[in-house]
């Protein structure tokens, strides 16, 4: 099989990931430094991160009683926590492909619920303030998704014949072709938008092929998981799920299991 994906064409692919807007990457510092008010600021002069803001506070998941507009207020009624992965979720956003080619899902509806169960079961199986510590990963994630649709979709018509031809995954082809899973594209996001070094090792853990770390295995347990439901079930095979991540997470899947 000749080359289809190189490792060359995925980091030529990933120098092209839009860098951090200098205006999102103050906000973010403030975020971090926990200056809400500065950071609401920055975020008011990239209008497209403003009005994503304001869409996904106001909607129903936040259940608010009158609609906010002011940046500062919707900062400070979600936290630094919930702020911060949603500046990453815009940033996720500038690389979805324009046309999706290979993957046939509703990619806003996963990114959400994504996000929503990295905190609900990070929280579960861990605590709050885990969560707080590494929420931007839950952000993050999706981004590699889109990157995989793009790279593969790019050369579509020999991607089908293979997939019709012989029994391999998406994630086998990727990973078979240029030595990168997908978690390990991720993690070269992560690493090109500035996460922390230690949170850029999780996600590349995440990949499970040997499970030793707790984090890395709720990533992974809960990729399949969501994947396993009908509307996202395209990009189910992304991932080869390893079921020696069962054993780091007992809280999450005896919950899961038992319809929690």
């Amino acid at each position: 099989m000749g080359k289809l994906v190189s490792i060359e064409k995925i980091k030529e692919y990933l120098k092209k990931v839009p860098p951090v807007p200098d205006s999102v990457k103050k906000c973010l510092e403030y975020l971090k430094e926990g200056e809400l008010k500065k950071a609401a600021i920055e975020a008011d002069k990239d209008l497209v991160l403003k009005k994503q803001i304001e869409t996904v506070v106001n909607s129903a998941y936040f259940s608010l009683p009158n609609r906010v507009e002011d940046t500062i207020q919707l900062f400070s009624m979600i936290g630094l926590e919930m702020a911060k992965s949603l500046v990453y979720s815009y940033l996720v956003s500038l690389l979805q492909p324009k046309e999706w080619k290979i993957f046939k899902i509703d990619f806003a509806d996963f990114q959400a619920s994504f996000m929503s169960e990295f905190e609900k079961w990070m929280i579960e199986e861990f605590d709050e303030t885990t969560y707080k510590k590494y929420a931007e990963i839950g952000a993050i994630i999706p981004a590699a998704v889109c990157v995989c649709d793009s790279l593969l979709g790019d050369n579509k018509e020999k991607v089908d014949v293979i997939m019709n031809s012989a029994p391999i995954t998406y994630g086998e082809l990727v990973k078979r072709l240029s030595g990168v899973g997908l978690f390990g594209i991720a993690a070269k996001i992560a690493e090109i938008w500035g996460l922390e070094k230690e949170k850029i090792e999780i996600i590349t853990k995440a990949e499970c092929e040997k499970c030793d770390n707790k984090i890395a295995a709720l990533v992974h347990f809960l990729f399949f998981y969501l994947t396993s439901k009908p509307q996202f079930l395209d990009i189910n095979s992304l991932i080869k799920f390893n079921p020696d991540v069962i054993n780091l997470i007992p809280k999450t899947y005896e919950r899961i299991v038992n319809g929690g």
